[in-house]
């Protein structure tokens, strides 16, 4: 007989902070783009003076200001990819976290053994939903 349980994780800013900058600095360059009109948006909301790397402002403009962020595919540019906001982004933790495969990456950025790879999957499990490039 098998026995389901649901383990509560807590996840800290700075943990959440990191995987942004890796993926948008560099893990997941590969297969997202930005377009200059939510790049605008972030701007707006947390200016150059306040924040001046672009990935940090990002994090903080969808978390602390509740922007929401268009991310496109880098190779088809008018292709919305999915949403960065806050709601979307607690709520799809919640499904990393009870997820068996995918939250062994969650797991690695929460033990400070995360990398651009991990950093990537759980970029593209918040964006999108699934792991859909590797």
């Amino acid at each position: 007989m098998n026995m389901e349980i649901n383990i509560k994780m807590t996840i800290e800013r700075e943990t959440l902070e990191n995987i942004f900058v890796t993926a948008l600095e560099g893990g997941s360059n590969y297969w997202y783009e930005i377009p200059d009109k939510e790049i605008a948006k972030v701007r707006k909301a947390v200016p150059r003076e306040e924040e001046e790397a672009l990935s940090m402002a990002i994090f903080k403009a969808v978390f602390d200001k509740g922007v929401r962020v268009a991310i496109h595919d880098a190779e088809n540019p008018e292709d919305e990819l999915g949403i960065l906001s806050y709601d979307l982004i607690k709520d799809r933790l919640n499904e990393i976290g009870l997820d068996k495969h995918n939250s062994k990456f969650l797991v690695a950025e929460m033990q400070e053994n995360g990398d651009a790879e991990t950093s990537d999957a759980i970029f593209q499990l918040l964006t999108m939903g699934e792991i859909t490039f590797s």
